[in-house]
């Protein structure tokens, strides 16, 4: 493909109406795009099913270009080598991407973590703990950069010197959720943002279930951390039983609402994740461990000797002020001064309900 017919995608990419599934059934009928462009309406509307005007477009092509240069994104077209190989199996394949960073290329590699926004302290830490041992495994972790268990997903790959790619439900220039902001630039450095929307394209309801057939297309399997009966995650993991990808489902207790979807996925067929030999054993490539420095963070506490003996007492799980009383024996006023200084160290956290909890 010439560089030419590649811009001509592109401001194809900008018509109304024009996604990038029709622009990948274009591109099946005639690879040149400057010889659709001089079809009549009855040829879009056979090809496409929709009425499409060439003369309609959500910005202008320059407009688009400058953007994406001042941006630093670039475009992967499904014929080019950096294409993610695994995409391309799947039914609805972008015809191309836009990405800020870099992808790796041994898409075999590629595992995507997802969730619920509203996710719990045990949720986190299952998120946190199966990220480090994918990353230690030389696994590249992909989710969507939602709030929640995405958002960790992607912290936890960088904070343990892994690679990790975000999927984006609008263009790459359009942080969301805002409060990502900082988290974009790191992510840059460490793997890539891939959005098939144009840039300036805002974060619609409607993009999301597109973007999770991408999340789960990249990856060879999805892993489900914790999600309730309704989540955009089951759709991600519906989309990965339709392309053949393995699918793995954390459990959580049975009265827990954010795991009722991991439980119904469970009963559907999907595989019960507990350990990380339960992905490891699904591998036929040879998954060496990479010589990556292990992090020991107890080490890195630096607790007296007091705080040590109430944070041993917290854990993921939520517990109460007189549980930890009664466990410590220490004062009310100095469980205070410890709960106090080991909130604000960012050790723990406070709970619904006047409960603590562990954040690492």
């Amino acid at each position: 493909m010439t560089e030419k017919e590649k811009t001509k995608w592109i401001e194809f990419s900008l018509v109304k109406g024009l996604n990038q599934i029709l622009l990948m059934e274009l591109y099946l009928f005639n690879k040149n795009p400057f010889e659709i462009e001089i079809q009549g309406e009855d040829f879009f509307k056979k090809i496409t099913g929709r009425k499409i005007d060439f003369n309609e477009k959500i910005k202008a092509l320059d407009e688009e270009l400058s953007i994406m240069k001042k941006e630093k994104i670039k475009t992967v077209f499904i014929e080019d080598e950096e294409y993610p190989k695994l995409l391309r199996e799947i039914k609805h394949p972008p015809l191309f991407l836009r990405i800020k960073g870099t992808i790796p290329k041994d898409s075999e590699r590629m595992i995507a973590i997802v969730g619920t926004r509203r996710y719990t302290p045990y949720g986190r830490r299952i998120t946190q703990h199966f990220c480090e041992e994918l990353v230690r495994r030389n696994f590249h972790i992909v989710s969507g950069f939602a709030r929640g268990i995405d958002t960790i997903a992607h912290k936890t790959a960088i904070e343990n010197r892994g690679k990790t790619i975000a999927v984006f439900g609008s263009g790459i220039d359009v942080v969301y959720p805002p409060e990502n902001k900082n988290l974009v630039q790191k992510i840059v450095e460490n793997g890539a943002i891939v959005s098939e929307y144009p840039c300036g394209t805002q974060p619609l309801k409607r993009n999301f279930p597109e973007r999770n057939r991408i999340i789960s297309g990249i990856c060879f399997g999805v892993c489900v951390m914790e999600a309730p009966s309704r989540s955009g995650a089951l759709i991600t993991a519906d989309f990965a039983l339709e392309q053949g990808r393995e699918v793995w489902a954390c459990c959580g207790e049975i009265f827990e609402k954010t795991f009722q979807g991991c439980f119904n996925l469970i009963k559907e067929g999907a595989k019960l994740l507990t350990s990380i030999e339960d992905i490891m054993e699904e591998i036929e490539l040879p998954m060496e461990f990479a010589e990556k420095k292990e992090i020991n963070k107890q080490e890195n506490l630096n607790l007296t000797r007091n705080q040590k003996l109430v944070y041993d007492v917290i854990g993921f799980k939520p517990i109460l002020f007189d549980e930890i009383k009664a466990k410590t024996n220490f004062s009310t006023p100095e469980i205070f001064k410890l709960l106090t200084e080991l909130q604000i160290y960012g050790f723990i956290e406070t709970y619904p309900g006047g409960k603590f909890v562990r954040k690492k």
